[in-house]
């Protein structure tokens, strides 16, 4: 590796391909080889005559750039992350890519504190901060980012141990039919509640765990733990109650996740099409045609399959309609601002779009009884959240029926008012 200029002030940018691990497990090395020149091209017309640049391992480059202040190193990751607004061509056809940014800098009076190293890491800590935030921009180092960075790699440590001493478990939100009021289905969800550390929020170590790949292990945990409880509840009588269960982009790109599939249901007896598995918008329309060919796999062992957080990504409508999907669950953005008019339509368009295509839909993050008959009116067919249910154990699951009735949409002046365009006074934000 080269070495960083000695003396005088320099930018550090090291850009990392997102998806890359994802890219090379469905297209193989040579694809990824292909992919990597491609990159290595685009960043190469964003540089300066003085800048220099190399590849590093999984997905990175590096690029320094003597002599810049902040702002010029902002305009230089500016420039990298937009060379990705259009897809890359390889030999396979199409790839949708974006990169991830982090950049720091040595300058004036700190210049003499901070090694090639010490500049590294804090790159390397700005880039991940950039994928966690949201893919495809640039972050700054800073201390918030280093503070972040020092967080995550004890969280990181604390979950090693905590799947190692099986202090992790599974807790289930039911998931109710807004024409019934029956519960339809539950959804197996990792919690993690620390003696020391407290109640663990998914939110923070579920991005840790992917990027430590501690994944792997824990979608392990997950599938076996959900696969078992749904056995015994198909035994005790719940055999019409569907588990969904998250699946991570690693995992979904495991080479062992059929075989491990279907010997769990083998050993527990479980009817495959009790079990749905839920695969992110992102992580799917990241690569369509390795996506159509893994799910295609799943589907043949008789299992349902539902697209996460959909509304948030970019995908395709004639791609949509190819995917072997059952069941899309609508982002819980839309929910939360279901009463704005705008986010209403979409909310329908997506609803409508469902059930044109033969899927079922899913409303995540329904937290209000105005949300609730809002989404009863668009003809959403199930939800799920914290206004029915909050996750928990096994054991307190209740499977018994909700009552709509009581009070009537007619009944509830706001329910008319939130359909006319105008949002209720206690709700606005």
């Amino acid at each position: 590796m080269a070495e960083v200029p000695p003396t005088g002030s320099v930018g550090i940018l090291l850009v990392s391909i997102d998806y890359f691990d994802v890219v090379t497990a469905c297209h193989g090395a040579d694809i990824a080889n292909e992919l990597l020149s491609i990159v290595a091209d685009r960043i190469s017309e964003t540089v300066r005559l003085d800048d220099e640049m190399a590849r590093l391992d999984d997905g990175f480059f590096i690029l320094w750039a003597p002599g810049p202040g902040a702002p010029d190193i902002t305009e230089i990751a500016n420039r990298i992350v937009g060379q990705f607004d259009q897809p890359i061509m390889t030999s396979t056809g199409q790839l949708p890519i974006t990169v991830s940014v982090g950049i720091t800098s040595a300058t004036g009076e700190n210049c003499a504190d901070l090694t090639p190293f010490k500049l590294m890491q804090q790159a390397r800590s700005a880039a991940l901060s950039a994928q966690r935030s949201w893919r495809g921009q640039f972050t700054a180092f800073d201390r918030s980012v280093q503070n972040q960075a020092i967080e995550s790699y004890e969280t990181e440590r604390q979950l090693h141990a905590a799947l190692r001493d099986d202090r992790l478990s599974v807790s289930y939100q039911p998931i109710i039919s807004l024409h019934s009021g029956e519960t339809v289905a539950v959804e197996a969800l990792a919690r993690w509640n620390d003696d020391k550390l407290g109640s663990i929020s998914p939110a923070t170590f579920i991005p840790i765990a992917e990027e430590s790949g501690l994944i792997g292990e824990l979608g392990r945990l997950v599938l076996q733990t959900a696969i078992a409880q749904a056995s015994v509840w198909n035994k005790a009588g719940e055999s019409e109650t569907l588990m969904t269960i998250n699946l991570s982009n690693r995992q979904l790109l495991d080479p062992e996740l059929i075989p491990a599939i279907s010997s769990l249901l083998d050993e527990h007896g479980l009817d495959p099409r009790l079990l749905c598995f839920e695969i992110s918008e992102s992580v799917v329309m990241s690569d369509v045609a390795a996506s159509m060919t893994i799910l295609g796999r799943i589907k043949d062992l008789g299992l349902l399959l539902a697209i996460d957080n959909f509304g948030t990504g970019y995908s395709s409508l004639s791609y949509l309609r190819r995917l072997p999907v059952d069941i899309l669950k609508i982002d819980q953005s839309f929910v939360q601002s279901i009463y704005n008019r705008d986010d209403r339509v979409i909310t329908k368009a997506i609803i409508d779009l469902a059930h044109t295509l033969g899927m079922t839909t899913v409303a995540g993050g329904v937290e209000t009884r105005l949300q609730v008959e809002v989404l009863h009116a668009l003809n959403c067919d199930m939800a799920q959240g914290f206004y029915f249910h909050a996750p928990m154990p096994a054991d307190d699951v209740d499977f018994g029926h909700i009552d709509f009735a009581n009070p009537s949409l007619s009944e509830n002046p706001d329910f008319s008012t939130a359909l006319a365009g105008t949002t209720p006074q206690h709700v606005r934000q």
